[in-house]
């Protein structure tokens, strides 16, 4: 291609183009955070906005009161009461208080689901490894009578002799020179 065709070669116009992605991800809380704010780590000032109220409502759910979660979070007491009116804050208590619920639930539908016979056959089971136990124990206790023989008082090791004697060094140097 010489100089000529490349000036005859249209240049397209590139126009600048913007990425707008199609839908904001959504935001998850992170867990580790109410570990890292018992332990102190972590400031009240220097969290999300939508994290503040969420930590401070899993902390009272946890059965924290708001002095402690004040301190945790170098923070207020006020600033505690009123991240847990916010609206994400009352959102997410009444979140935890629905899954708790249903957890109990689950718990009592569980237990409901234990037939009497069962429970039996769980009380005989419990009371033969009870017996099994005990029987461990008594071969264990029968196995220390048996192999209770006393120790002599001192154990003697003898070590063969050597066949040859130890060479002699040829040549040694002194550690310190005298008169130098």
């Amino acid at each position: 291609m010489t100089r000529r065709d490349e000036d005859q070669i249209p240049l397209l116009e590139v126009t600048p183009v913007t990425v707008v992605p199609l839908h904001q991800p959504r935001w998850e809380p992170d867990a580790m955070l109410i570990e890292s704010a018992i332990a102190g780590r972590v400031r009240y000032a220097n969290l999300q906005p939508h994290e503040k109220p969420w930590l401070v409502a899993q902390l009272t759910a946890a059965g924290h009161t708001t002095d402690t979660i004040a301190a945790w979070l170098h923070c207020s007491r006020r600033t505690v009461q009123t991240a847990r009116s916010e609206p994400v804050g009352v959102l997410t208590a009444a979140l935890l208080a629905a899954e708790r619920a249903q957890a109990d639930a689950e718990h009592r539908a569980r237990a409901a689901r234990i037939s009497p016979a069962a429970i039996t056959d769980l009380v005989r089971e419990v009371e033969r490894l009870k017996a099994t136990r005990g029987q461990l124990i008594d071969q264990l206790a029968e196995m220390r009578r048996k192999c209770d023989t006393p120790c002599p008082p001192q154990i003697v090791i003898l070590h063969p002799p050597r066949r040859r004697a130890r060479r002699a060094p040829e040549c040694t140097l002194p550690l310190f020179e005298m008169g130098a």
